[in-house]
């Protein structure tokens, strides 16, 4: 029972390990239930995400009204901020509404969710317990790329290997308000040597087009395999941020997968991408991407994004 000094009654909640079926691998996330009625406002959402202290929280609205587009609305946020799309927190979501089964005949369970960057489609296997979301898409490549240089002083480790590296790195935004720079590396080790909690990277080298400043994290990748058609592409990848390291990042894989797939530039084809993350967190993550482009090749016109989840634990919690 509520206590009667408590300015709410006390919420659901529940936490989960994404894009891994293997409970304390994968990107821990929090969601949290809000009842009908129970209106937070953003600064007390802030302070729920900074209490659980994972890369992002999702506040979960009550099931949608009869006539309303999307079955669920979700806000997201970091310890800081909050964002209008991310990737795990997607994948992570639709795995908890769908996860007590389904009493349609078809084990293809379909799901809307309204987030700040739009309305996300999305289907969850009940036979292979994966989620796959449509997601919101405004693919920009900025005009200045960001200089090699600036990403070495983040991590002195790569100047070992300056020379394996280009010139400059593009910045890439999957949405407006989600950004990275890309930055490729050839060897392994390039990817195992890269230090946690190092200096952030100078914010006069991240120029973004006009309109669009935004969260900008650094995503470290090695293309490990690709098919002759250069079509199904397998990937390792780091992502830091000025938190830290985050061992899954279905933002990040998404705008590298649609950037990769944009170079590539085949009319009308599918690129498949599996990304592998967290391998030097002891969190292994497994995150699948599939890119199409549009009938000129310039331009992306879908990407889908799936993964698996697992429930960690789940209580309550006074605010």
């Amino acid at each position: 029972m509520a206590s009667s000094n408590l300015e709410h009654d006390p919420l659901r909640f529940v936490t989960l390990d994404v894009f891994t079926n293997e409970r304390f691998k994968g990107n821990p996330l929090a969601i949290v239930e809000l009842p009908c009625g129970n209106e937070l406002g953003q600064e007390t959402k802030q302070r729920i995400a900074r209490e659980f202290n994972f890369s992002e929280t999702v506040f979960l609205y009550p099931p949608s009204l009869e006539g309303e587009a999307h079955d669920r609305r979700c806000d997201i946020f970091t310890t800081t901020q909050e964002l209008p799309f991310a990737g795990h927190p997607t994948i992570g979501t639709l795995v908890y509404l769908c996860r007590e089964g389904n009493t349609a005949e078809s084990t293809i369970q379909s799901v809307t969710l309204q987030t700040k960057a739009g309305l996300i489609r999305a289907r969850f296997d009940h036979n292979l317990k994966i989620a796959e979301a449509d997601v919101p898409h405004n693919v920009r490549i900025h005009h200045t790329p960001v200089p090699a240089g600036s990403i070495i002083d983040t991590q002195p480790s790569l100047s070992r290997s300056a020379t394996r590296l280009r010139q400059s790195c593009p910045l890439v935004s999957i949405v407006k308000g989600m950004t990275f720079v890309l930055i490729n590396v050839l060897e392994a080790g390039d990817l195992t040597q890269l230090a946690v909690g190092g200096p952030c990277i100078d914010p006069k080298a991240v120029q973004w087009d006009d309109g669009w400043a935004s969260f900008t994290g650094l995503y470290f990748y090695r293309i490990v395999w690709e098919d002759e058609a250069a079509t199904r592409i397998y990937i390792q990848s780091r992502m830091f941020d000025m938190t830290g390291e985050d061992p899954a990042t279905g933002s990040a894989a998404s705008a590298l997968a649609a950037y990769l797939a944009l170079q590539r530039g085949t009319a009308g084809t599918v690129y498949t991408f599996t990304i592998e993350q967290g391998i030097d967190m002891g969190r292994h993550s497994v995150i699948r991407v599939a890119v199409t482009l549009d009938r000129s090749g310039k331009s992306v016109r879908s990407v889908s994004l799936s993964g698996s989840a697992v429930v960690v634990s789940q209580g309550t919690m006074c605010v």
